[in-house]
């Protein structure tokens, strides 16, 4: 007996008192609400419960602080318990979705959301955004089972690009790449009371997080980082991860019987270079391959696209696998006008790309597989794009970067998720009256410069292959005056409704009241409870004397939450000027009733509306309401004028 404990049981029970210890320590600290990790969802202030939002800091679950950028979501508001009247839609996904390096109205989700709403206006459209900067699938997977609790109706996925190099990605850094039992296990333990002690101790004695964005900081980390190459161990093990995280999505919806629609992705193909392309040194060749492919880039900038392409197929003969080789060879091609060879070789650079900054073709194959195997919708993002760039090689006129889609690239994005909603038949037909538009809503220079602004920097130094330079060689897409106020924005108050109302502001200076509008509409896309771009865009109407449009802009004003005294009155007096007497009389009766308007605006209201109705022949109404204004205010001369007169009966 004392052998079997000193050979078994004692070293048992050694193992088993850290453990038990740890046990406690967890149900102590849930006892006492101590280390609790980060919520997914909070209360949105000042609603009492009714509104939550997504933490915008969750992403602390996943970064480590001290190395990397914490990525944000975004903290749009939605109800708690979905009404009847909802239609939520849940979008997953990296960067891309959550719009880098754009924002607010500018990712796919929320020009989806303004496509929903105008095509079903008596619907409530919820569009979620769960997109976050630089994670892996594993990821979303973690975060999954919250997400899922919103009760969405349909769930959208546009996953892929960082599977090696987002968090719990295979390669070297984010962290090391592991097993997947190890990746689970460590994002069981991060949920753990015992796991969030831990991540606040290190970051207690960590430095601050750097001043930069989690995808710039991912690129700067690894731009020395190890080869991957296609067919690699590392390379296939990192594909039949997607592969089976995107399983556990598809399986996780369909036990929740919510709709699934994935979507493939998209790169750069045209306009960014291979990050690295690996030289095949085995033949002893490896000094004359990178001599031809140098020649072969200078015979290119030349234009000289034959000899040029005979050099790259030269190199491509004695190394098939150089990224390089085919990006130039595809660059000759497209020179002669032969795009449809040149798409091959495009792609067949981006595959080799041996720095996995844009998913393979493998990918999207991934994605077309699982969908099919699990009977998901699939959107060919990948072909859309490519059936509206030329040559059907997608590039910058659609990309803001590698991988990124622009403003105009994230609504093509939104419209054809749209239609991929449609054909589930989740919702009747849209409203007859609507029409899809061909541009993204609320869009404007101001957007474009602050997102290719963020990442100017980033796209000049390794390791893209741009010239290198500063924010002073940027080319803006507007003038210098969005190039200024982005410049605030940017590294100053990072208040994005500031920025265009400043935009605005400026425009008026100039007497470009169209150019005012739109940044003021942007404003509207992006807040479509507030009246105040409305009522803005009513204003410039009004300076016109456009009547029809600015009664317009003020009734968009009305539907939205908030008084409508003011309102009210000023698409009184509006209609006035129309001579739409009705509608002016229905206007000023709203505004002459409205309560949080003061004594003396109560009283213009309902002078206004007496004056109308005098002139419209309801004596008996009108002098009911002047009685009215001068019981509250006997002093009020115009309506002492206008009740004697009405009276005398002289008018």
């Amino acid at each position: 007996m004392i052998v079997f404990w000193r050979r078994f049981l004692f070293p048992l029970t050694l193992a088993t008192i850290p453990v038990l210890l740890l046990a406690v320590a967890e149900g102590l600290f849930r006892l006492t609400g101590l280390f609790e990790p980060e919520p997914l969802v909070v209360d949105v202030p000042g609603s009492d419960g009714a509104f939550v939002s997504f933490n915008p800091v969750v992403g602390r679950r996943y970064f480590d602080v001290s190395q990397d950028a914490i990525p944000r979501l975004t903290p749009e508001a939605f109800q708690r318990t979905k009404s009847v009247s909802t239609f939520r839609v849940l979008c997953l996904g990296e960067s891309s979705t959550a719009g880098f390096p754009f924002e607010s109205q500018v990712p796919f989700p929320r020009q989806l959301r303004q496509l929903l709403m105008e095509a079903y206006p008596e619907k409530q459209m919820e569009v979620l955004n769960a997109g976050m900067e630089s994670i892996s699938s594993y990821v979303i997977v973690d975060l999954l089972p919250e997400l899922l609790e919103t009760s969405p109706d349909v769930v959208l996925v546009y996953t892929g690009h960082n599977e090696f190099y987002g968090v719990h990605g295979s390669a070297r850094s984010l962290p090391r790449g592991r097993s997947d039992a190890v990746v689970r296990a460590s994002l069981a333990v991060q949920k753990t009371r015992i796991g969030e002690m831990a991540r606040r101790i290190l970051n207690l004695l960590s430095p601050s997080s750097p001043e930069s964005t989690a995808a710039d900081v991912l690129i700067k980390r690894l731009a020395g980082d190890e080869d991957i190459v296609l067919g690699s161990p590392r390379y296939a093990r990192t594909m039949e991860s997607f592969r089976v995280n995107l399983g556990r999505i598809a399986s996780a919806c369909k036990e929740r019987k919510i709709p699934v629609i994935f979507g493939t992705l998209v790169s750069n193909d045209r306009d960014q270079p291979p990050f690295h392309s690996v030289i095949d040194a085995s033949r002893g060749h490896e000094t004359i391959l990178r001599g031809q492919l140098l020649q072969g880039e200078q015979l290119l900038a030349e234009g000289d696209w034959r000899e040029g392409g005979e050099v790259f197929q030269r190199v491509l003969q004695d190394d098939s696998g150089s990224a390089d080789a085919h990006y130039g060879f595809a660059r000759a091609l497209m020179m002669k006008g032969d795009t449809a060879g040149a798409r091959g070789h495009f792609v067949a650079a981006r595959n080799r790309d041996a720095m996995r900054f844009r998913a393979s073709s493998e990918a999207n194959s991934i994605l077309a597989s699982v969908a099919n195997e699990n009977g998901i919708a699939l959107v060919d993002l990948a072909d859309i794009f490519a059936a509206r760039a030329a040559g059907r090689v997608i590039g910058r006129e659609w990309m803001s970067d590698h991988l990124h889609p622009n403003p105009q690239g994230s609504y093509v994005m939104a419209a054809a998720y749209f239609v991929a909603i449609q054909k589930l038949r989740l919702l009747p037909p849209p409203d007859s009256l609507f029409r899809p538009r061909q541009t993204a809503y609320g869009v404007t220079s101001l957007d474009w410069d602050i997102g290719l602004m963020r990442i100017f920097a980033m796209t000049h130094r390794p390791p893209f292959r741009n010239r290198p330079g500063t924010l002073d060689d940027y080319v803006p897409v507007g003038d210098s005056g969005t190039v200024r106020i982005a410049r605030e924005y940017l590294f100053g108050h990072h208040a994005w409704s500031r920025a265009h109302t400043d935009m605005a502001q400026e425009y008026l200076r100039r007497g470009d009241r169209d150019a005012a509008r739109r940044e003021y509409q942007a404003l509207a896309v992006y807040s479509r409870d507030d009246p105040w771009p409305y009522q803005m865009v009513a204003e410039t109407y009004a300076e016109e004397e456009n009547w029809p449009m600015r009664s317009t802009a003020l009734r968009e004003a009305l539907k939205r939450p908030g008084p409508k005294g003011m309102l009210a009155y000023h698409l009184g007096l509006c209609e006035v000027k129309r001579g739409r007497a009705p509608q002016a009389i229905r206007a000023l009766t709203v505004a002459a009733e409205a309560p949080e308007l003061t004594s003396e605006e109560l009283a213009n209201a309902r002078f206004q509306l007496a004056d109308l109705l005098s002139n419209v022949g309801q004596t008996k109404d009108a002098i009911d309401i002047l009685s009215r204004i001068l019981q509250a205010d006997s002093t009020h001369a115009s309506a002492k004028k206008l009740l004697s007169s009405l009276e005398r009966g002289t008018r």
